[in-house]
């Protein structure tokens, strides 16, 4: 169990989830056949639909609402074609971008919110926090905010200079100076020279052709100052650059989960199962991870909470506990649909009718930095499979060199399974009355053998007794 693992990092591609050659997954890019196969179709296409006739020709729809015939048509002659132009994808391009609306998280992680204008009016509290502000800022804006602090030094210190310099008299013309005259600073004529001395000294190039003198005490301490905000501004540009740099952000991009939720049982419970993998061979330090639930909720009283977000434990034991986990490989997190499950109540036909979404957070540390690192997917209706299982594919053992072979190619393969199409509550309950019917069984049956049991022994005492009377 010692031996190191090698990974097998497929290709991207742009299909749905692989299944294997066993088993058909019912979903095609996330979207359940039996919506595609059925008339609620038309909810993810929303097409329009053109039955009218043209040059008395009848054109019949699409799957894209547009007219079979429609090449028949006269095109518009000012349509000019645009090479730069974004080309349609056919139909996975459409449930591709089906599947992008509505969600609260997308199925690269980001999250699907952005702030009203009205709260404009707070955007001062971010100066308070100035350090994450930056942080947060592109790499574009955070360089041209460095870039304008620097020139709005150079201008204030050059603004200085300049006033050190004319209320001591050094930009009067020569004849006008007197005979003993030291200036302030050297070769001092207008405020360009002055620029000049601010950008030297505070970035102490020193190219000796301006320079102090010991003639203003002023000048000394304005030299001083300059060359501490300097450093200051340098500090704080490297500590901001390093952590840009050393924010795990793309981190979250070597870090994949399955294309789909599965339901099956396991050892009589229902669990919902997905799976994580990470593509690099340094993971994660203490990974643990949680689930929220987000749907509509309505009070006894009446209120409504349209938004409401509702949390799910998920875990790596077969149990559905145990949140931290090691990905030394792509590891299947379950969660337990048992009485605490907002899932309990709900069949295989509900959960195709109903309208929520699951949102998984994996937390984890980097090795490398000791940052922490959060990466996010969710989970629609019609990308939740019932009655299927993944295949344990991922992992396996290489004798010849004695390593294990791990292939996040299998992330997304699965077979189906015979889970039941009810509800877990009516699955235990089904369970229960057949428990109960069983002890009730077992009970008479022990009745009966002890009904039986005590009638021959009755019988063997009559026996007795009568042996007894009559030798």
């Amino acid at each position: 169990m010692g031996a190191p693992a090698i990974y097998h990092i497929p290709s991207r591609r742009r299909s749905g989830c692989a299944l294997s050659s066993a088993s058909v997954s019912p979903a095609i890019n996330g979207v359940d056949k039996r919506l595609v196969n059925g008339a609620s179709y038309e909810h993810y296409l929303k097409g329009p639909v053109d039955d009218n006739p043209v040059n008395g020709t009848s054109l019949s729809t699409s799957l894209f609402g547009r007219s079979f015939g429609a090449h028949n048509l006269p095109r518009n002659k000012s349509f000019k074609w645009n090479p730069f132009a974004r080309k349609s994808r056919g139909l996975l391009g459409v449930i591709k971008a089906q599947t992008k609306k509505n969600r609260v998280v997308s199925k690269h992680g980001r999250i699907n919110v952005y702030r009203v204008h009205e709260d404009n009016e707070n955007k001062h509290r971010y100066l308070k926090d100035f350090f994450t502000s930056m942080i947060d800022l592109t790499w574009a804006k955070t360089l041209l905010c460095f870039c304008t602090s620097f020139y709005i030094s150079w201008l204030l210190f050059s603004l200085v200079w300049y006033l050190v310099a004319y209320f001591h008299g050094d930009l009067l013309p020569s004849s006008s100076l007197p005979p003993n005259h030291v200036a302030c600073v050297e070769n001092i004529k207008d405020f360009t020279s002055c620029f000049l001395f601010s950008l030297e000294t505070q970035h102490t190039i020193g190219y000796g052709v301006r320079v102090t003198t010991e003639e203003c005490p002023i000048a000394i301490v304005v030299m001083s100052c300059q060359c501490i905000v300097g450093v200051i501004i340098q500090a704080c540009l490297a500590g901001i650059v390093f952590a840009k740099f050393t924010k795990p952000t793309n981190r979250a991009e070597t870090i994949l989960f399955s294309k789909n939720a599965l339901i099956s049982l396991r050892n009589g419970s229902y669990f919902l199962l997905c799976r994580i993998g990470d593509l690099r061979p340094t993971h994660l330090l203490e990974s643990h991870v949680s689930g929220q639930m987000v749907k509509k909720e309505i009070t006894d009283e009446g209120e409504e909470i349209p938004y409401h977000l509702e949390g799910l434990d998920f875990g790596t034991e077969m149990d559905g506990s145990q949140d931290f986990f090691q990905m030394f490989w792509p590891i299947i997190l379950s969660h337990k649909i048992d009485e605490e499950s907002p899932l309990y109540n709900m069949s295989a036909r509900d959960i195709a009718e109903n309208t929520f979404e699951i949102v998984l957070t994996m937390e984890g540390i980097t090795p490398e930095t000791g940052n922490t690192v959060q990466v996010r997917t969710s989970y629609l209706p019609n990308e939740i499979l019932w009655g299927y299982r993944f295949e344990h594919s991922c992992v396996s053992y290489d004798q010849k060199i004695a390593k294990y072979v791990v292939s996040i190619a299998n992330l997304n393969k699965i077979l189906p399974d015979n889970t039941p199409r009810c509800s877990p509550k009516a699955w235990q309950e089904q369970i229960s009355r057949e428990s109960a019917n069983l002890r009730l069984s077992i009970s008479l049956a022990t009745e009966n053998t002890e009904r039986e049991e005590c009638e021959s022994n009755e019988e063997k005492t009559d026996e007795t007794v009568k042996y007894e009377q009559f030798p």
